[in-house]
């Protein structure tokens, strides 16, 4: 049985209820060998089975099948200049923190590779009081965020050798992440059209490759979830290549720092 359009519009409904996440004809095209593993653990024939029976099955089927539809593309240092201003950012913030405490969010992490590049950052420009949390809503990359191991593919995709060397241990064919490395790094589910109430404040978020896979009306329920979970003076990096137009609501870009936002001040002066 081959996934037929009927099939494709249960997944783009279903994507768009739990994820917010509007599912295009590429992304779609790729149903079957995204959901075909899925399929066959679960004990059916196949990815069109899997999805005509979603409504009939256990509900946590169905955030499996978010999740492997989900774009799932993690590397190291993605877009470099990002944190070649997290470089001059993370002191910045640090100086400002009482005791030098910068809580930063990593927003949609994926398999952690964000979160582990921002501990190396913050590592080597001296900064020892930097507090890391990555959320995801896929529980299988989370899993493999926390454990930090990677494979060789993996470490070439963006890791300069010295800092493969000095962040990383071999582990087999594989590389983890060394222990001194792991303080003050944590990972949590999270669904970010959810909202984030409950959790702390954090002086800089990353929400980078997750708003542009969006509808508009899920990138404002996440962005005025960011907006509340943001502290006053803090800031906001988006994918350098993303046009997030609803961000102009809350937020106001940053001169010649490509995907950085600050507080729309006007906005908060509106508000006091």
């Amino acid at each position: 049985m081959s996934v037929t359009g009927d099939h494709i519009q249960t997944l783009r409904d279903l994507l768009l209820s739990r994820a917010g996440y509007a599912l295009t004809a590429e992304r779609a095209s790729l149903a079957e060998n995204r959901l075909g593993p899925l399929a066959r653990r679960e004990g059916f024939t196949s990815a069109a089975e899997l999805i005509g029976q979603l409504a009939t099955s256990r509900a946590s089927l169905g955030w499996e099948v978010v999740e492997a539809m989900l774009p799932a593309d993690s590397q190291f240092f993605r877009e470099r200049e990002t944190f070649r201003v997290l470089d001059e950012l993370l002191p910045a913030l640090s100086a400002a923190r009482p005791g030098g405490r910068v809580r930063v969010l990593s927003a949609g992490c994926g398999t952690g590779q964000e979160v582990w590049s921002t501990a190396i950052t913050a590592a080597e420009a001296g900064l020892n009081a930097v507090e890391i949390l990555g959320v995801d809503l896929a529980v299988r990359g989370l899993e493999k965020g926390r454990d930090g191991l990677y494979s060789q593919f993996e470490v070439q995709r963006g890791l300069r050798a010295r800092q493969l060397i000095r962040w990383l241990e071999p582990a087999g064919d594989d590389w983890r992440v060394r222990d001194d490395l792991r303080q003050g790094v944590r990972f949590d589910r999270a669904n970010l059209i959810d909202g984030l109430e409950g959790r702390e404040s954090f002086d800089l978020i990353l929400c980078r490759h997750v708003l542009g896979d969006m509808s508009p009306q899920a990138r404002r329920r996440v962005l005025a979830g960011l907006d509340s979970a943001l502290a006053r003076d803090g800031c906001l990096f988006v994918g350098a290549r993303e046009l997030v137009p609803e961000a102009l609501e809350a937020f106001r870009p940053v001169a010649g720092r490509s995907g950085l936002y600050v507080k729309n001040p006007a906005r908060l002066s509106q508000a006091a």
